[in-house]
């Protein structure tokens, strides 16, 4: 199953290297008129600081907190920041020998952000009227 989640995983991370890659400034920036939305930005910061602090906790065999090292919210801190954090996390995978019931849970917590921030940014692109990569697996 790890296998799995593992091979799910990296694939979702080239599917937002590839979306950050067909977005505007403007639509990064973009907001829907509804309550409590989040612009692409903010879901992406999000992506990112999550993947950094799952390579902690991967890492140390538990979870330590939330940490994004992002500053700047650019179409190019993204297009940087994001394939970075995905090397992180498999860096962080690879480093792991021994595979507890903890790291096997965190592991699988990120796939589930991962993925519900997906459909989040998938629910927003639609609202805006604007296009996704193929490669977007839910869309």
């Amino acid at each position: 199953m790890r296998d799995t989640i593992i091979k799910n995983l990296t694939e979702r991370f080239q599917s937002y290297d590839d979306f950050v890659g067909q977005l505007s400034d403007d639509a990064l920036a973009a907001r829907l008129d509804a309550p409590k939305h989040k612009s692409i930005a903010e879901h992406l910061w999000c992506v990112v600081g999550a993947r950094e602090s799952y390579a902690k906790a991967l890492e140390a065999g538990e979870w330590s907190g939330f940490g994004c090292s992002m500053s700047a919210y650019t179409r190019a801190d993204f297009e940087a920041k994001l394939p970075e954090s995905a090397r992180t996390v498999v860096a962080a995978i690879d480093s792991v020998a021994d595979w507890t019931a903890a790291r096997e849970e965190l592991l699988a917590t990120l796939a589930e952000h991962e993925v519900m921030h997906e459909g989040q940014i998938i629910r927003h692109v639609y609202g805006v009227e604007g296009t996704l990569p193929v490669s977007w697996k839910w869309a």
